[in-house]
């Protein structure tokens, strides 16, 4: 399934202002906490693979289009990557390689809040986020993290359907929320954008710095 994504991190616990800003309103899904592993990549691979509640998940980087900017305090790195699910038989041979060379892998603790949108021509509309996903349509994400004990805060939208729409699906409902005149006065910067395999390689050669 191809996707459109971006996405921002920033170190500690979730402002307050902002966990109450993105979660009010009757129609998100709080997600249980999970541990998910990621195996350990060079960002520049552009690979994602992880396990996920015993699932075998990976994401390849097709292309990166740059930055955009939804809103004027917000712009971020779009991204097209392209998600496939491993079978029963390479998650266990995975699981086994996550048993026997942990050093490989980082756990990534997880508390995921999910808002979920649609769009009917014009209109952008606000869908139940524990219904099944629309044929295109894009969520927002505000998620929680634990990485060796250390808080760690992202928020994202990822895009899905035609692959050839997917980029300006994104833009419109990320600009929608991002254009919510509740929505507190903290930046979402450039410098702040990465996907999921560059900041845990960031994290990684940090940890590696004297």
């Amino acid at each position: 399934m191809p996707t459109a994504e971006v996405r921002w991190f920033f170190d500690g616990p979730v402002p307050s202002e902002i966990e109450q800003w993105f979660c009010r309103g009757g129609l998100l899904s709080a997600a249980a906490a999970r541990e998910d592993f990621y195996l350990r990549f060079p960002a520049s691979l552009g690979l994602n693979v992880k396990l996920r509640e015993g699932r075998l998940e990976i994401k390849s980087l097709m292309t990166t289009l740059g930055s955009r900017r939804f809103a004027p305090d917000a712009a971020g790195t779009v991204q097209l990557w392209e998600k496939r699910t491993g079978g029963d038989a390479a998650a266990a041979e995975f699981e086994w390689l996550r048993t026997s060379a942990p050093d490989l892998w980082i756990a990534v603790r997880k508390g995921r809040t999910l808002r979920k949108f649609a769009c009917n021509g014009e209109a952008i509309a606000e869908v139940d986020a524990g219904t099944v996903l629309p044929a295109e349509g894009c969520i927002a994400e505000l998620t929680k993290i634990l990485v060796n004990g250390a808080d760690y805060w992202s928020f994202a939208f990822e895009a899905w359907g035609d692959p050839t729409q997917a980029e300006a699906l994104l833009a419109r409902i990320a600009g929608h929320v991002l254009a919510d005149s509740h929505r507190p006065p903290r930046p979402f910067s450039a410098a702040d954008s990465h996907a999921y395999p560059d900041w845990l390689d960031g994290l990684i050669q940090a940890d590696r710095a004297p």
